[in-house]
């Protein structure tokens, strides 16, 4: 196991219920996207076969890998979740976990050899939170707002004439 400590937390989706499903359906993931700005940390993860890209934003460039692990194994039984807590070790909401907060992320690193193609997979194991930015969503400027609903009863016995519906002379040209 391996620990990267002092990373970026974006994008994560950790919720142990709400695996990521958008790319695989049938195996979704829990995941997390760890950034770092400082070039010796980035190489750091390299030397580990973790695929890190650069990017850049409004502050400059920076480095990014994604790390995940899939909430099923290959036979279809679940995987445990990936573990978040803080820094005190209690667990942590994963809904609560917004951009940029900061933590460790251990990972489970094993080789791989799939269709003859090999290397070193890195699997995400747990989320160790020192610095939280608490997600809240922001209300949409379209979003519905409380207001009073009037209710009117209406008998399901009413009697209707059956000359409301139907009518003989009924002109479908309307005119305007």
């Amino acid at each position: 196991m391996a620990i990267l400590k002092n990373v970026e937390l974006w994008f994560a989706k950790l919720d142990p219920k709400k695996p990521n499903a958008m790319f695989d359906k049938e195996y979704p993931t829990w995941e997390v996207q760890i950034r770092t700005r400082d070039r010796a940390q980035a190489s750091s993860w390299k030397e580990l076969k973790i695929s890190v890209n650069p990017d850049e934003d409004d502050d400059g460039v920076f480095y990014k890998a994604t790390l995940k692990k899939k909430s099923k194994k290959r036979n279809g039984e679940a995987q445990n979740p990936v573990t978040l807590v803080g820094g005190d070790l209690s667990p942590v909401d994963p809904n609560k976990l917004g951009n940029g907060s900061v933590g460790n992320v251990r990972i489970y690193q094993y080789e791989y050899n799939v269709a003859g193609r090999t290397g070193i997979a890195s699997m995400l194991m747990a989320v160790q939170v020192t610095k939280l930015k608490e997600y809240e969503p922001k209300p949409r400027e379209d979003e519905l707002e409380m207001t009073n609903m009037e209710v009117i009863k209406v008998a399901d016995n009413q009697v209707v004439d059956e000359d409301q519906f139907v009518d003989d002379d009924l002109n479908d040209e309307l005119t305007f």
